[in-house]
């Protein structure tokens, strides 16, 4: 008990979690045990984990469950002249955008909004 105390005191430690690779060298336990309690502590629902890699490396960051950051929203304001949408994203064409007409009607677009 006192090892996963000490354990989800690491991970409350570090705003956006702890790697698991690191977890264990500063729990001072082998890695085995850590995986256990890991697992042991992601099945009550205390922590999260997710999949990453560091230095070449698979391991998990372990965050406390309700800890995950929040998603940042995506701004695609700078794709939008009024209310058209950028020509050029997801456009299979092969043009040359100088005489690309959707391309040029989003420019003039983009330069009457200035």
């Amino acid at each position: 008990m006192e090892v996963e105390e000490n354990i989800l005191k690491l991970i409350k430690s570090r705003k956006k979690g702890i790697l698991q690779n690191e977890l264990w060298k500063k729990a001072d336990i082998d890695r085995r045990k850590c995986s256990r309690i890991v697992d042991k502590l992601e099945k009550e629902g205390k922590i999260v984990r997710e999949q990453e890699t560091s230095k070449g490396t698979r391991t998990y960051r372990i965050m406390l469950a309700g800890a995950k950051e929040p998603e940042k929203v995506k701004d695609f304001k700078p794709l939008l002249a009024g209310n058209m949408f950028a020509p050029c994203t997801g456009c299979a064409l092969e043009c040359v955008p100088e005489t690309c007409p959707p391309l040029s009607e989003w420019v003039i677009c983009l330069i009457n909004e200035e």
